[in-house]
């Protein structure tokens, strides 16, 4: 795995323990995937949480139902603002917020530069593409250099980087390309025709890890208490 410059907050003591689950936006392949294996090597953390890859409404659900101790989402990005799943996530903190004893937090948060790979099957070359299959997110990313090198290529959007790139390892009769972290590319049996596309401080993604914990005694922002010691740095993109 070619690791993103990212940075991350330390891994909450509280989560350390062995036999812990996380679950994240999956299938396997996705950004939040290459999120939290790199941010569980900076935690030093082997073995981490067994790593449980679900649809993102998923995840809020066994999040909610403690049938996870932990949760990963993408919430915002610097090009787009908030991602498709941000107002879930505010719904379900906001609603635990509202009880007695530990609540869900932002207990965490980590921010990468994407630098998109485009990838297809072994063997396909970018002149036979029809078309690329992409998280529409990363379509609105990666869309200066499409418009340069790929203009006329259709776009199938995906639920994820992940199923993006499942859907182009299972189409045998079709060459199709997708946009994703070179971390799919390993694990669908791609091969990568292009790195690096529109990598920079301009292209960064922030994830929230989400858990259980005491109410903060003085929380950073008094109006959203949930989001812990990230209020400040969260405050005006939940006003947006």
């Amino acid at each position: 795995m070619s690791p993103a410059p990212g940075v991350f907050s330390p891994w909450p003591e509280a989560l350390r323990r062995s036999g812990q689950r996380l679950a994240y936006l999956g299938p396997a392949g996705t950004w939040t995937h290459q999120a939290c294996l790199q941010w569980l090597e900076t935690a030093r953390l082997q073995p981490g949480p067994a790593l449980l890859a679900m649809p993102a409404d998923a995840v809020l659900q066994a999040l909610a139902a403690r049938s996870v101790d932990m949760a990963c989402l993408p919430v915002s990005t610097r090009l787009v603002g908030a991602t498709p799943y941000m107002a879930a996530v505010r719904a379900l903190l906001e609603r635990s917020g509202a009880g007695n004893g530990d609540t869900l937090q932002v207990v965490g948060e980590c921010r990468l530069q994407l630098g998109y790979s485009l990838m297809a099957r072994p063997g396909v070359h970018r002149a036979q593409l029809q078309a690329l299959c992409a998280h529409p997110v990363a379509l609105r990313e990666a869309a200066p250099w499409l418009r340069q090198h790929l203009p006329s290529l259709p776009h199938r959007p995906c639920a994820s980087a992940g199923a993006a790139a499942e859907a182009v390892a299972a189409a045998h009769q079709e060459p199709l390309a997708c946009l994703g972290p070179p971390l799919a590319a390993a694990m669908h049996g791609l091969a990568v025709l292009q790195g690096g596309i529109e990598q920079g401080p301009h292209n960064e993604t922030r994830w929230w890890l989400l858990a259980r914990a005491a109410p903060p005694h003085s929380p950073a922002d008094a109006q959203h208490p949930w989001l812990g010691r990230f209020g400040l740095a969260h405050g005006a993109m939940l006003e947006a």
